[in-house]
């Protein structure tokens, strides 16, 4: 097939899946490219990037010009330099002043289409449903009317503060597309909020290669106990109840050692709440660092620690939570809240502990007995591969994504 994901920016550290979904589909021998709204930070970025030359699959949207010279040298020169790679009869339907009158003057629409004026994809996936509606923009003007449309929520892209903006704002990108993907049940309650849910929306979890993912060291128990908390620093994934947890261990008198794995606007109170407990020598904030680092992380830890809470303004919460899985791959147990999708990532009691949100003394139970029964975690480490292996490692979710697309190919969707 040819594939084009489309994403607001390419690349970024934090989106593993997208990386995931789209070397995945490489290896399955498709023809994939990249669209991308803006630039991203190439300097710090995963391996798989530079392994399969991703850089080289991806196109940039140019930006429009103010001037109204500056529009139309650019695209000239992109007429020229890209001659190869456009049709004729789609560049003059860009044009069409009888449909789009001075968009097509302006050269609007043209700016709008570039990516699109070559051969025709079979289909088009957008990530996040705001890079969804602008794809849905086009196909209501008229544009790669032959392409499958789909379109995957992640979670900021669906908060249950904005439901009723969603009704409106969402209203075309739940007309035309094809194929909805949501990533866990959470999202799917949300979602069905928002709209009418029919046979379009699937489900289809983000995922990683488990292959990359190996046992971590820390089987037999080391001291002091490695705990590792890995998520950007916001309100929702509540970096600072894994503080106010680890206080509590220290207290017990338990020798435990809690690295914070990300960056965000909670950095600071986290500073103050550590120095205040005076748990310098057993907190270290480490901020963002690359999926390469984040697995060498889990391979020196005990346990993934992840208290997220539900937002009282917005109400949001996890939606997913990528990493509890990549822990859970390396053998190591995971301690979660049970706010929004994240319960649905383990199987409790057995590859790790779905605790009630809020709850500190709970969390702090929990982890105990994972410090005190090292069998227990040794069980719960093997299994907990063996369950991401079944349901999350990306060979598995690909040949789902490969159903989906072969059944929207075959048109065997209803809209």
């Amino acid at each position: 097939m040819r594939i084009a994901i489309v994403v607001n920016k390419f690349p970024v550290l934090t989106e593993t899946f997208i990386v995931n979904q789209i070397t995945s589909l490489i290896d399955g021998g498709h023809d994939v490219t990249i669209l991308s709204l803006t630039k991203g930070e190439t300097r710090n970025s995963h391996d798989a990037i530079h392994h399969y030359n991703l850089l080289d699959k991806v196109r940039y949207l140019a930006d429009e010009p103010k001037s109204k010279i500056t529009r139309i040298t650019f695209f000239i020169q992109y007429l020229l330099k890209n001659k190869k790679q456009y049709k004729v009869s789609k560049v003059l339907k860009a044009l069409n002043v009888f449909r789009y009158k001075a968009q097509a003057i302006s050269l609007h629409t043209f700016y709008r289409n570039q990516w699109f004026l070559g051969e025709d994809f079979d289909v088009i996936h957008a990530h996040f449903a705001s890079v969804g509606v602008f794809i849905t923009g086009l196909r209501k003007d008229g544009f790669f009317p032959k392409s499958k449309l789909a379109v995957s929520f992640h979670g900021s892209d669906i908060i249950p503060q904005n439901i009723e903006r969603y009704k409106q704002n969402y209203k075309l990108l739940f007309e035309k597309m094809n194929l909805i993907i949501y990533n866990s049940e959470y999202t799917l309650s949300i979602l069905e909020k928002t709209t009418t849910i029919d046979s379009r929306f699937k489900l289809l979890p983000v995922g990683l290669d488990v292959n990359k993912f190996k046992t971590a060291e820390t089987i037999v128990r080391k001291e002091p106990f490695e705990i590792l908390f890995c998520g950007r620093l916001v309100d929702f994934k509540a970096p600072d109840l894994a503080v106010e947890i680890v206080n509590e261990l220290v207290k017990k008198g338990h020798s435990v050692h809690l690295s914070i794995v990300g960056e965000g606007p909670l950095q600071e109170k986290l500073k103050k709440l550590i120095q205040d407990y005076g748990l310098e020598q057993n907190i270290s904030l480490l901020g963002a660092i690359s999926q390469e680092e984040i697995v060498a992380h889990l391979g020196k830890t005990a346990v993934f620690l992840l208290p997220g809470i539900t937002e009282e303004e917005t109400k949001r919460a996890e939606n997913q939570g990528l990493v509890i899985q990549e822990a859970q791959a390396m053998q190591v147990p995971v301690v979660v809240s049970d706010a929004g999708g994240m319960k649905y990532g383990l199987v409790n009691n057995v590859t790790g502990f779905v605790v009630k949100e809020k709850d500190i003394p709970s969390f702090v139970e929990k982890l105990e007995t994972l410090i005190q029964d090292e069998p227990l975690r040794m069980d719960m480490g093997k299994k907990g591969r063996a369950f991401v292996k079944e349901y999350f490692d990306s060979k598995v979710l690909y040949q789902r994504l490969l159903e989906y697309y072969n059944l929207l190919l075959n048109e065997n969707f209803t809209h």
